[in-house]
């Protein structure tokens, strides 16, 4: 093969292969999903159920969902949200909405759960089929 045919192909191989591999840079994601799943409501819309658990994990990435809204329950342990305008901690059967395109995560000013605290959390989310239904900001 002529060396120009062999450094062509080289390149272009490499090329697809950075491309590639950019596609799978891991993306921001809520600590401790162990379960997802979506039913489909009808008229374009979709019902987005996860499950979640996890032990000071720390804050989740900024994001936004843009959704009809999101109903998160706890299940057991502790959480805590700022949809109410403040930071409110949740415990065992409590629950909290979050209005759709609501931007949260990555807050500074985030409190600190006590040291061992674990959450179990139900979260329910309505969005159109198809779309996205949480969109992470850089």
């Amino acid at each position: 093969m002529v060396p120009k045919m062999r450094f062509l192909i080289f390149s272009f191989s490499f090329l697809s292969i950075l491309i590639i591999a950019d596609d799978h840079a891991p993306q921001p994601a809520f600590p401790g999903l162990i379960a997802t799943e979506v039913f489909d409501l009808g008229d374009n819309m979709s019902m987005h159920v996860e499950r979640r658990k996890s032990c000071n994990e720390g804050g989740v990435a900024k994001h936004f969902h843009p959704a009809a809204g999101t109903l998160v329950y706890v299940l057991d342990g502790q959480s805590q949200s700022k949809s109410s305008g403040n930071w409110k901690t949740y415990s065992k059967n409590e629950y909290w909405f979050e209005r759709s395109d609501w931007v949260h995560g990555g807050e500074e000013d985030t409190p600190q759960l006590p040291e061992g605290t674990c959450q179990e959390l139900l979260v329910v989310r309505i969005a159109e089929t198809g779309k996205d239904h949480t969109v992470f900001i850089d």
